[in-house]
Formats: structure tokens, sequence, C-alpha cells
């Protein structure tokens, strides 16, 4: 029997394809845009799966409510926000 996959970190990835992926559930797609710089103009934000996968924020939410990550009455996308306040933890500094 495999284990569910669950939300382990924020990532972007930018229009050329590359990902970029914070380390843990205390970040923010917003920090990981300021900390890239001017390269990060389009970037989607996305979410690092237990099992190695990049999810869309849609994808991200069915995940972590499968999980029990999220509540099963959260919306349809996932946010940092979400994944902070359901991990209990609070924004740290990116470095």
């Amino acid at each position: 029997m495999s284990k569910k996959p669950t939300v382990v970190s924020v990532a972007i990835k930018e229009k050329s394809g590359k990902v970029i992926k914070a380390h843990g559930k205390a970040h923010s797609h917003a920090q990981l845009i300021r900390k890239e710089g001017d390269k990060t103009k389009q970037v989607k934000h996305e979410f690092v799966l237990s099992n190695g996968k990049i999810a869309t924020r849609k994808e991200a939410m069915k995940v972590a409510k499968a999980a029990g990550e999220i509540s099963k009455s959260a919306g349809k996308k996932l946010h940092s926000s979400d994944l902070r306040k359901s991990a209990g933890v609070k924004l740290k500094p990116l470095k």
C-alpha cells in the first residue's frame, strides 16, 4: 500500500520551465519571486509534493485535502498561507 503524497513546500515555475523551490512550508511564493528578481516576471505559483512532483495550485489543494493537511471545506486553489496555517508555522525569511 502506497502512502498518499503530501504538500511539502512552495515553488515557482518560470516561463522557461525552470522550477525554483523553497525549503519547507514556512515560505511564500512572493519571497521566491523577490529572491529571483526580474527573471521571474511571468511565473506560475506551484507546490512541491512529497513524491517529488510539482503541482499547480488546484492539484496541490486536491492532494492536501486527500492527505488531511487542509480542511475538506477549503477553496479550490492552495495558497502558501493555507499551507503555513495548516502546518502551524509562521512565515520565515527566505535565505
